[in-house]
């Protein structure tokens, strides 16, 4: 009596893990966020000090997760100034609910001092609630008006 008893419960998880692991794969979100990156301009320039108005409208056929802000150095390591660093900035914000639209609008403040002025790269990384992400890169330039005035940048040696 045991082994059937046995038998039978074995039966019927074998068939509920079955079904259960069948899943609906058109239920499955697949689909990248998009961006749409209206400001700053690609190659935009600013000078230290300068504020960086971020716009963009971020999408997602069903709901959007969050949005990563990344600015980082686009140089080569070639810098004139040792006193001066890179600049670096990481923003992450989650966009909660079920939002399928979402305005963003994010201001960043370029340091006035102590930055390598350059050109760098400014990242917006979109992930959607079902971990899709999308990625969009610009370059910006930095204008450093000390180094500018205190070297000259012509290379031609």
């Amino acid at each position: 009596m045991k082994k059937s008893i046995l038998k039978y419960t074995l039966i019927v998880l074998s068939t509920l893990l079955i079904t259960s692991c069948s899943s609906d794969d058109d239920s499955l979100d697949t689909t990248k966020p998009e961006i749409q990156l209206i400001s700053p301009k690609d190659d935009a320039h600013f000078h230290l000090g300068d504020e960086i108005s971020i716009e963009a409208i971020l999408k997602d056929n069903t709901a959007l997760g969050s949005i990563k802000i990344d600015i980082h150095s686009a140089e080569d390591g070639h810098q004139h100034k040792t006193a001066n660093i890179s600049w670096e900035y990481n923003e992450e914000i989650n966009i909660s609910g079920n939002t399928k639209e979402f305005a963003l609008s994010h201001k960043v403040q370029i340091p006035a001092e102590g930055i390598t002025g350059g050109h760098y790269h400014l990242g917006l990384y979109v992930i959607d609630q079902a971990g899709n992400q999308t990625q969009q890169f610009i370059e910006i330039e930095v204008v450093n008006h000390d180094e500018d005035d205190d070297h000259d940048h012509d290379h031609d040696h």
